[in-house]
């Protein structure tokens, strides 16, 4: 989006400082990091968290055993639980809140966590609730108080990248923004904020995008113990693979994924013309 393009024609993110955009591709032009980017010892970086894993790996083989006696009664923690009263579901979509607004710990890993407590239906509706409660808080925030205050919750580097890919965008874009993995759904929230876009009706699109990644991750967690201990053992160890190949490229993976979520947008306007 240009600096001096009225609001009222396209469904852009405001800016509160103008900013100089050219028309290049956003995913393809460079910031300053990408430019210039600073050294990093990432060599270093890998061996530690290569060391971690191996660290915790060992301590979950060695306990493993009364590990999977604590764990694998699921009725008993349920039970447990359930004597906290209302104060557990309330703790679980806290948490849901939290993740949105500052991201502590991954979503997929409350819904596991929820399913596995509550089974899937509660387990996707505390999910759901709590995703809500963020999202609208989220978008609340950048709509009354700004790009500061946004800034000071998203990386302003992320900010800016994604004000680039959003900035003429409608609401497709951000449906599928909600609905597909590896891209920062957070993010959008605070976008939405700073644009034009109608909150409820956002809302109203993100909330059945949410559903499927949620009502999986509470699916899994529900049936957990469903699989013997040492199942989990190749089970644990793709999924830390696969987050180590998340975090390690993310940014390449990110830049793919909005490729293909700008082409279905393309393709979703160019049959609505028809």
């Amino acid at each position: 989006m240009k600096g001096h393009q009225d609001s009222s024609r396209a469904p852009g993110v405001r800016r509160d400082k103008p900013q100089q955009v050219g028309d290049s591709d956003p995913l393809t032009a460079q910031t300053p990091k990408d430019s210039a980017p600073s050294p990093r010892p990432g060599g270093v970086r890998t061996a530690i968290l290569a060391t971690l894993v191996a660290i915790i790996g060992g301590a979950l083989w060695y306990w493993r055993e009364p590990l999977w006696a604590f764990f694998g009664d699921q009725e008993h923690i349920r039970e447990w639980v359930a004597g906290f009263g209302p104060w557990g579901p309330l703790a679980s979509i806290a948490l849901n809140v939290a993740q949105v607004l500052l991201a502590p710990v991954p979503g997929q890993f409350v819904g596991l966590v929820n399913g596995y407590l509550y089974g899937i239906w509660l387990g996707t509706l505390y999910s759901m609730v709590g995703l809500l409660l963020g999202t609208t808080l989220a978008m609340g925030l950048g709509r009354w108080f700004g790009r500061p205050l946004v800034e000071r919750l998203v990386n302003p580097e992320k900010l800016a990248r994604w004000d680039r890919i959003a900035g003429r965008q409608g609401p497709l874009f951000f449906f599928l923004v909600f609905l597909f993995p590896l891209v920062p759904d957070d993010v959008a929230c605070f976008l939405i904020g700073l644009s034009p876009l109608s909150i409820p009706g956002m809302l109203l699109l993100a909330t059945p995008a949410r559903l499927p990644g949620v009502f999986v991750s509470c699916w899994v967690g529900a049936h957990a113990t469903e699989f013997p201990w040492w199942a989990w053992i190749p089970l644990g160890g793709g999924a830390a693979a696969l987050a180590w190949v998340f975090w390690r490229y993310q940014p390449q993976l990110e830049r793919l994924m909005v490729r293909l979520i700008q082409r279905l947008v393309r393709w979703g306007r160019a049959n609505r013309s028809l």
